[in-house]
């Protein structure tokens, strides 16, 4: 029976080995592919646009490019930041990689990669297990990695974001080392001076570094590091705080101190969704959402006063059990001066991807703190282990689940930094295109000569400075290996005879088997004057064409062009190599797009539009919605694409040179005009091909001399047979005379 007993006893443990094995095997490649798949990330959707804060910061990048830099200007505020440290890896990657932001998004990588080394290997001084610490340090990698965080990992201007916290995190973890070596007896001098180092390099990185510097003094108190340390520690924050604050001036817009003073248990709901913003990435409905967040960012709390109650009683922790609670303290710090900030923005602040990376930290420290503390020989202690479990589990399922969400939004952040790339290097300014990258165009505008002229940011490719040249590569191959179309043209403006065209269709490389990803537009000459990026979703194209095997071959673009000229689009090819994949002409500068709140009064018309064909009453998609203005609406979709006619109205005289209506159109309305005709003779006076246009606008049409002041007719044509060709217009207008002339 003993034998039986030692047997069963002994399969057993090597089931619950063989499972422990499989556990860590799957937790550490799980790690391995959050890591993988975030530095491919950076790879494939890592943009040179400059975004946001970027372009209002770019200042420091030309005074240095001019020799008009002096020392003092990297110590500027930004917002209530002294970003210095970012500015120099700023520098950086404009001196090695004209800025790209190349050298952004890899110190992204290494500055988190700092941070797991700092946490780890406090972890590893607690944990005496060897699976179990590979077990939760794979946990703390994938949650540290993930692309929750894709706000700030694509984001080349949010080292500050990573350094704050990696700077706090070392800075603890080298005190810590100095302690354990004083105690040693051997020298703590070095270790010491990097914590106070770090903390420097904290301060001058995000506003909240600060807080490591006095959160070293408790650190010293509780690790009892001597009188000697705790006063040269105490002195040194004091003159980082006095350095930081001087002509310090304070940032209009944040929320008044005050407000969370007199509403305390707004200020700690707040706090708690901060903390507990991982679960945002579960994709879960309001409020149940905000719920979730602010339930566990308070079991956050109720962890954060528990292990520091646990050290104010014993004060005889290790140190790097003392060093991470300071990062906790650190994080939850840095909750509550935001919240005291930002608290009037609403919870969704709270929630913002930028405060995801400090929340990551603040959760794998907590777990690093806690596990080597497990007891399980009793019911108590398993209990809490099984509670602790189902909460790490679910931080892990926050962090996968963030991951694929972060992915899915860093593909469409890459189309709309490409389109927004494409409008630059095309010299076109599309305003709306222009604030996806900073609100006010203006300081965009500023910048972009000075970055074309030195070969930065999206002009160090050379591929992208081609505009009004004619490479001799360009030209269509003996086989043509690319299928594809020029679909819709939109006039966004003209001046000067030049028009600024908004361009679509989709391309595909056939011998390659994949979508198209840059484009070229050509005038007639071979003359480059605009740019266009693939892998916009278009399901239709594969849909119609079995040859096509991916849904996003899509393209959209940029040009200017001369009126009525014929322009071509290419799609490049690796080796500078090219093929034609339509061409298309261009509109004429007789006509474009205006507000609907520019049009004037309704011009009257004794008689009723005559209809023929698809053409009737309220006949526009329902996706356009009605008109919102009090005109009589007529479409020729009426119920179906296929559907071709003519709306007939007028006559009516033409007092002035210039007439409006409002108009929508479907997906495609290359076959949509506008025809003027005398109204005695029939003979037409100017065609106007009509613009693209999804949602309603107005339409301004300038009429040729020998209009104004005769009776004539516009006849509007629907002469397209194919999917979304269909257009509506409202009834004519005069225009304004302060309208300016297009």
């Amino acid at each position: 029976m003993g034998g039986l007993r030692r047997k069963y006893s002994t399969g057993i443990i090597n089931i619950r080995s063989i499972l422990q094995i499989v556990i860590i095997a799957s937790l550490l490649a799980l790690a391995a592919i959050v890591v993988s798949t975030t530095i491919l990330a950076l790879v494939r959707f890592g943009s040179s646009v400059l975004l946001s804060d970027q372009w209002t910061d770019f200042d420091y990048t030309r005074r240095l490019a001019e020799g008009g830099l002096r020392f003092a200007d990297l110590f500027d505020q930004h917002n209530e930041h002294r970003i210095f440290f970012p500015r120099l890896i700023f520098f950086l990657d404009y001196l090695v990689a004209n800025n790209t932001n190349t050298v952004d998004l890899v110190f992204n990588v290494l500055i988190v990669a700092g941070t797991l080394f700092s946490i780890l290997s406090l972890y590893r001084k607690l944990e005496k297990d060897r699976g179990v610490y590979l077990g939760f340090a794979a946990i703390g990698t994938a949650i540290l990695f993930s692309l929750s965080q894709r706000e700030n990992f694509l984001w080349g201007f949010q080292v500050q974001f990573f350094g704050a916290v990696a700077a706090a995190a070392g800075a603890f973890l080298a005190f810590a080392v100095s302690v354990e070596r004083a105690r040693r007896g051997e020298a703590a001098t070095g270790p010491r001076c990097l914590a106070y180092l770090l903390v420097l390099v904290d301060t001058y990185t995000l506003s909240n570094g600060i807080l490591a510097a006095f959160l070293l003094i408790p650190m010293a108190l509780a690790l009892r590091a001597g009188r000697a340390t705790v006063l040269a520690t105490l002195g040194w924050a004091l003159l980082l705080a006095v350095s930081y604050f001087l002509n310090f001036h304070p940032v209009q817009g944040h929320s008044p101190y005050l407000y969370s003073l007199t509403h305390p248990l707004d200020y700690l709901g707040y706090l708690s969704g901060y903390l507990g913003n991982l679960v945002t990435c579960l994709g879960m409905a309001e409020p149940l959402r905000s719920r979730a967040a602010i339930l566990l960012g308070a079991t956050g709390l109720l962890l954060t006063l528990a292990a520091l109650a646990r050290s104010l009683r014993t004060w005889d922790e290790a140190p790097a059990r003392v060093a991470l609670l300071a990062l906790i303290l650190f994080v939850l710090g840095t909750a509550m001066l935001t919240a005291l900030g930002r608290i009037t923005f609403g919870m969704e602040q709270a929630f913002s991807g930028r405060y995801v990376t400090p929340v990551s930290a603040f959760w794998v420290a907590h777990i690093c703190y806690w596990v080597p503390l497990r007891r399980l020989r009793d019911g108590l202690g398993q209990g809490l282990a099984l509670a602790g479990s189902v909460m790490v589990a679910g931080l892990l399922l926050c962090a996968a689940k963030g991951h694929l969400q972060g992915w899915r939004e860093a593909a469409n952040q890459a189309l709309t930094a490409a389109q927004a790339r494409d409008a630059i290097l095309s010299s076109v300014h599309d305003e709306a295109v222009y604030r996806t990258l900073f609100p006010v165009a203006e300081v965009i505008d500023r910048h972009v000569p000075f970055m074309r002229d030195h070969h930065l940011s999206v002009f160090a490719n050379p591929d992208n400075r081609l505009l009004g040249q004619t490479p001799d590569w360009l030209g269509p191959a003996s086989t043509n290996p690319c299928i594809g179309a020029f679909d819709v043209v939109s006039l966004l403006s003209s001046s000067g005879g030049e028009l600024s065209l908004g361009a679509t269709g989709w391309a595909w490389e056939q011998a390659g088997g994949k979508a198209v990803a840059r484009l070229l537009f050509t005038d007639a000459a071979g003359r480059v004057i605009g740019y266009a990026g693939g892998g916009w979703p278009r399901p239709d194209v594969r849909l119609a064409i079995p040859a096509v095997r991916s849904g996003a071959v899509g393209w959209t673009g940029f040009l200017k062009a001369a009126p009525a000229t014929v322009v071509r689009a290419y799609a490049l090819l690796p080796g500078h190599r090219a093929c034609m994949v339509g061409e298309k002409i261009m509109p004429s500068d007789n006509s474009r797009l205006v507000p609907l709140s520019s049009l004037g009064a309704a011009i009257p018309i004794s008689s009723a539009p005559a209809v023929s064909g698809g053409w009737s009453k309220d006949g526009q998609n329902a996706a356009a919605g009605p008109l919102p203005l009090d005109d009589v609406v007529y479409g020729s979709w009426s119920g179906a694409d296929g559907n071709i006619g003519e709306l007939r109205v007028g006559p009516f005289t033409a007092d002035h040179s210039r007439i409006a209506f409002p108009m929508v159109t479907g997906p495609h309305a290359e076959n949509q005009v506008a025809v003027l005709l005398d109204a005695e003779t029939n003979v037409e006076l100017r065609r106007y091909p009509l613009f693209n246009s999804p949602t309603w606008t107005g339409v301004e049409l300038q009429l040729p001399e020998a209009a104004v002041g005769k009776a004539v007719v516009l006849e509007f044509r629907d002469q397209g047979t194919g999917w979304g060709e269909w257009s509506a217009v409202g009834g004519l207008h005069e225009v304004p005379s302060d309208n300016p002339t297009p």
